[in-house]
């Protein structure tokens, strides 16, 4: 399943590839809500594969860690096509000039790719909410936005209060390609698996 989504990353990148290589990639990590998410081992991955991936040019730019010294910490995103987030922290790990920073930049046609844990991260930012479309924990609830989910092969959208994000038991499950004409999915056929199903509960509002 997490190679599944890890290939379409790749693809989701490569669609950049239509401009003049190299597209140069912020892999953003130094940081994640837990020893589960053990960054130091998962960016070497990230970044293996997208430079084997070829049209990518990847810098890895590591954040201040906890009780760090934030204040030189002050990233170019300008100088980069995308950012692929490998960074999960609380809203108060960065000041509002960083965040401004951040928004400038992808208001300005910017791109993001959150990767698994990353949209758990700061939870009360409205924008970033808005730029991940969906995510959970860190204190989401139903005041985030509603809870998504498939029924008789229709989109629902459920207020029903609860906390956002939960993990499921291993179990077999069907994955199911909904949306068959976009580029990244067409011509990908459904398929089994076998895992712990993540649930990511609540939709940020938009």
């Amino acid at each position: 399943m997490q190679r599944a989504l890890l290939g379409s990353l790749v693809v989701t990148l490569m669609m950049a590839a239509q401009a003049a290589p190299p597209i140069k990639v912020m892999l953003l990590d130094g940081e994640q809500g837990g020893p589960y998410h053990a960054w130091q081992e998962t960016t070497p991955y990230l970044k293996k594969m997208l430079d084997e991936a070829g049209p990518f040019q990847v810098e890895v730019v590591t954040a201040p860690p906890k009780g760090g010294d934030f204040s030189n910490f002050k990233p170019d995103f300008s100088k980069y096509k995308v950012v692929v987030s490998n960074y999960d922290v609380p809203d108060e790990r960065w000041s509002d000039e960083l965040k401004a920073s951040f928004e400038k930049y992808m208001n300005g046609g910017g791109g993001l790719v959150s990767v698994h844990a990353a949209d758990n991260a700061f939870p009360n930012w409205k924008a970033y909410n808005q730029m991940i479309g969906i995510g959970g924990w860190r204190g989401r609830t139903e005041k985030s936005g509603p809870y998504w989910y498939m029924k008789d092969g229709k989109l629902i959208s459920d207020q029903t209060p609860g906390s956002a994000g939960a993990h499921g038991a291993r179990l077999a499950f069907k994955v199911v390609n909904r949306v068959t004409d976009h580029p990244i999915t067409k011509g990908m056929s459904d398929f089994e698996a076998d895992d712990e199903l993540k649930v990511h509960d609540y939709v940020a509002r938009m």
